[in-house]
């Protein structure tokens, strides 16, 4: 049996192992991915033979009980040769195996043959499409436990704090009886405290937590100990938002810098902004975000600047191109940036008398979560909070940056999971080297799709969805309302309550008890109105007779910028061979068809939906138009948004050369 070299800090791999950033072949990617794509319904049934091969191995591979004298000396002995052999395929099983048993014993449950097959692939170095409710958190352990009893360190990617926590405090039982130690990364702790979490066979995190610790270890000072162990392995559940959603946003480590005068000019940015009118001295880009001055605004900007340097003497304000990309940023932060959907305001309210604890947190696009710690660079963030009412914090000054593009592929092994992964499998590929495997449903699903109902006017959906809604609760089916904004759930939750129905509303502004909320959603009647993908990563169980009312039926009131969002979300219902229904209503004048659609051809849309009566009374697009158009307007999000990803690697790799972050500082 030949030995398989596993990453762990020794001889071999250094103190501190980690890949050196590997260079993107030219022409790789396109062509394999396509080839990966065309083998997907053969890759999902081998994976299922693959998994049931791998029950079959566990079934007929007996252990002892699960903690006796006789199976704690077999595990010794396992792990030993796991630790001389590696990762071999017999090993593998036995591990399976001891695993397995280790799980029935501390937590009751029994594992599928689907969970065997996306540990395979885990172990295998690739990324399981797993769908909702198939059972990915114990996969993702099963994977993790094999590979740390083999002596890798393991670090296990979640999608948020609260996931970390829950996932390490609920199978802490099952690896303490394997050995092992588990343990979860503390928020705002200090170093030591970190250092000691990251120190455990088995880590679970965030990828906000990994990279800044990662980052904090490459700047250290000379002498002082790293907190991480190294690169190892990495396990990312929710693999496409870690590494495609959130790839668009670099990670800056940086330090506070104290600057008066940068305080004073972007309070002056703010109050010129608030001067200048629209369309004449300014004409907002709501797609890019963008405000851009006009010849006219340029001019008033100009004298402005004039009249500026007679009281103050900032010259520079004398500067053209600095005065107006910070006026033209002042108006981003006035007009395109806005509460409750780009952020949302903290232990305060907003307005000149906002105590001095409020702070400006940003919310996610993709999710819909608050994202603690994550500010505007280049002093949008500054703006933003003057516009509030709120003292500005301190600029930054960049120490280190790096985006999860370069940074992910630093591991030796890395894998992940998740169950919308195949639209994005082609710069999967080609930007982490990761081929995405399916997993085959353990049973049938059940998830039935109403059509997609486009209107012209978002208040004719709103009536809508208020009327399917009310259907849903009368005959005790739960319904989840699924909304763009934190404004546009906070409005439907008013239209519920003026109703008397029984609801409760989840979004960014309420995040602290967002899975028991969520978990809830599954009851008799339960109505819960969520923006984005709030509760992602808790299970929605239905609730005795729910399932004989049809299930969980899922609202879809907002249009995300691509399909695999769209599946996320449709994922809410149906899961585990449950029944669910999915159905779409949407509007013409909001969201991404308002803002990507020209005027004239939303005018001509509108007049088709109206002449279309006997479609229905509310006057929606035909189907057969709507699908094609919603199709359309996501390829261009999409393609706008790998364009948006390529820039930025390109920028992280020009900027991480030129601060000289090439190695690290020992």
């Amino acid at each position: 049996m030949q030995a398989q070299l596993l990453p762990m800090p020794g001889p071999l791999f250094g103190a501190y192992p980690e890949r050196q950033a590997p260079q993107r072949p030219a022409g790789e990617g396109a062509a394999a991915a396509t080839a990966a794509g065309a083998a997907t319904v053969a890759a999902r049934q081998a994976a299922r033979a693959r998994g049931e091969r791998a029950q079959a191995l566990v079934d007929a591979t007996p252990w002892p009980p699960a903690g006796s004298e006789d199976w704690r000396q077999r595990l010794q002995a396992l792990r030993a040769e796991l630790r001389l052999a590696g990762l071999q395929p017999a090993l593998r099983e036995q591990a399976f195996a001891a695993v397995a048993g280790a799980v029935a014993h501390t937590l009751g449950l029994q594992l599928f043959d689907s969970q065997f097959a996306a540990a395979r692939v885990l172990l295998d170095n690739r990324l399981a499409e797993m769908a909702t409710g198939e059972g990915k958190t114990l996969a993702a352990a099963l994977a993790a436990a094999t590979a740390a009893l083999a002596g890798v360190p393991v670090h296990v990617v979640t999608a948020n704090t609260y996931l970390a926590q829950r996932d390490a405090a609920a199978l802490a039982p099952l690896y303490r009886l394997l050995g092992l130690r588990c343990a979860s990364v503390p928020c705002q702790a200090d170093a030591a405290a970190r250092r000691d979490a990251w120190g455990h066979d088995i880590v679970y995190t965030t990828a906000r937590e990994l990279i800044f610790d990662y980052l904090r270890d490459r700047t250290r000072a000379e002498g002082t100990a790293p907190l991480l162990r190294g690169l190892c392995m990495a396990i990312i559940d929710e693999a496409d938002s870690v590494l495609i959603d959130e790839a668009r946003t670099p990670f800056i480590l940086a330090e506070a810098s104290h600057d008066a005068a940068a305080t004073q000019r972007h309070t002056q940015a703010l109050q010129w902004a608030r001067a200048l009118r629209p369309e004449v001295d300014y004409v907002l880009q709501t797609a890019s975000r963008r405000a851009v001055l006009s010849a006219a605004g340029r001019q008033r900007c100009r004298e402005l600047a004039q009249a500026q340097n007679t009281s103050d003497g900032d010259m520079l304000w004398h500067l053209a191109r600095h005065r107006e990309e910070l006026v033209e940023l002042a108006l981003a932060a006035l007009h395109l940036v806005l509460p409750g959907r780009d952020y949302v305001l903290r232990a305060g309210e907003p307005g000149p008398g906002a105590p001095a604890g409020a702070s400006v947190e940003i919310v996610d696009p993709t999710t819909g979560r608050v994202s603690p710690g994550r500010r505007w660079s280049r002093g949008l963030h500054q703006l933003i909070e003057l516009k509030e009412g709120l003292a500005p914090s301190p600029l930054q000054r960049t120490l280190a940056q790096l985006t999860f593009q370069r940074f992910f592929p630093r591991y030796w092994r890395l894998c992940g999971m998740s169950g919308t992964l195949h639209e994005a499998r082609k710069e999967l590929r080609r930007v982490y080297r990761l081929p995405v495997q399916g997993v085959a449903l353990r049973v049938p699903s059940q998830r039935t799709h109403g059509p997609v109902r486009v209107f012209p006017k978002g208040e004719q959906r709103w009536q809508a969805a208020l009327a399917e809604v009310q259907r849903c609760h009368a005959r005790g089916a739960p319904v989840l309302v699924g909304c763009d904004t934190v404004a546009e759930a906070d409005a439907f939750s008013q239209r519920l309550a003026a109703l008397g129905l029984p609801h409760q509303c989840l979004h960014a502004s309420q995040d602290a008890d967002e899975a028991a909320r969520m978990a809830r959603a599954g009851d008799v009647g339960a109505i819960t109105v969520a923006t984005q993908m709030a509760g992602r990563g808790t299970d929605i169980c239905l609730a005795p007779g729910v399932a004989e009312r049809g299930g969980l039926q899922v609202l879809v009131c907002q249009q995300n910028a691509s399909p695999r969002i769209d599946r996320q979300l449709q994922g809410r219902c149906a899961r585990g061979g449950d029944p669910g229904r999915v159905q779409t209503l949407l509007a013409l004048d909001a969201g991404l068809l308002a803002e990507r659609l020209p005027a004239g051809l939303q005018r001509w849309l509108a007049t088709l939906a109206a002449l279309a009566g006997h479609h229905g009374p509310d006057g929606c697009l035909p189907g057969a138009l709507a699908r094609p158009l919603l199709a359309l307007v996501q390829a261009h999000e999409q393609w706008r948004a790998r364009r948006q990803r390529a820039l930025l690697l390109q920028q992280d790799e020009h900027i991480t050369a030129s601060l000289g972050f090439g190695a690290r500082n020992e």
